[in-house]
């Protein structure tokens, strides 16, 4: 599997098809899907089958997940000895008896058929978040679910209740994705301009420790001596 980005492939393997309306998949054939951006692809060792986000109308995933079958024993004998021998034996027995498996059910449902899939790798909770940014993309390509989102942002500005200029914001994350600042990147481009100011600016000296800074500086970044509106010295000007 890979990494679900929104761009990057989301591949589910070693899927097996249950039933497959309007698809070119035989019950009970091993299929691999895969999501890239808007494409859907479905292949088995002979066949193929391409579509895109735009002709599904819905996904569904269901199943029970984890199920144990096996097991059993309840162990017996005569005696204290023999029970707690047999309670031993039973506890092996069903280790080797029981088993464990996960059915998760993969429903798409398109323009065109329906494709049902078990798959055994996720139960049916981590399949959906791991399809997550599929779900995104479906989502987004909702017109009707777009306006109405547009439109709850539209009547919180016209009650007072968001300004305007964040309704904006808000609206532009409704058709793509989230842009978040990078706090470490801002901190870097910050520091990067205090260095090109302090390069390019007059230069005096510090009065309190002599270090070099510029002239107009409020404080200094050595010594932090402050030269504000009432501080009792200046930085001296280079001579």
């Amino acid at each position: 599997m890979t990494n679900p980005n929104s761009e990057s492939l989301i591949a589910l393997k070693d899927c097996t098809v249950l039933g497959a309306s309007g698809f070119p998949f035989d019950t009970g054939t091993p299929v691999t899907i895969g999501f890239l951006g808007a494409d859907v692809i479905c292949t088995s060792g002979q066949q193929i089958a391409k579509f895109s986000l735009v002709e599904v109308l819905d996904i569904e995933i269901t199943g029970p997940g984890t199920t144990v079958s096996g097991g059993g024993f309840l162990g017996g004998g005569f005696g204290v000895e023999g029970a707690l021998q047999g309670m031993a034996i039973a506890g092996v027995l069903n280790a080797l008896t029981t088993k464990k498996t996960t059915h998760t059910f993969l429903t798409i449902t398109t323009n065109f058929g329906e494709l049902h899939l078990h798959y055994g790798l996720m139960e049916p909770g981590a399949l959906r978040i791991y399809l997550s940014g599929v779900f995104v993309h479906l989502r987004r390509m909702n017109a009707q679910w777009a306006n109405a989102r547009v439109q709850l942002i539209s009547a919180q500005v016209a009650a007072g209740a968001i300004a305007a200029e964040d309704a904006e914001i808000y609206k532009s994350r409704v058709l793509s994705p989230a842009v978040w600042p990078d706090p470490y990147a801002e901190q870097k481009a910050l520091a990067r301009m205090e260095e090109l100011a302090f390069q390019e600016a007059p230069k005096g000296r510090c009065p309190n420790c002599e270090k070099i800074i510029p002239l107009l500086s409020e404080t200094c970044p050595f010594c932090r001596a402050n030269f504000g509106e009432y501080a009792h010295w200046k930085v001296l000007p280079l001579t």
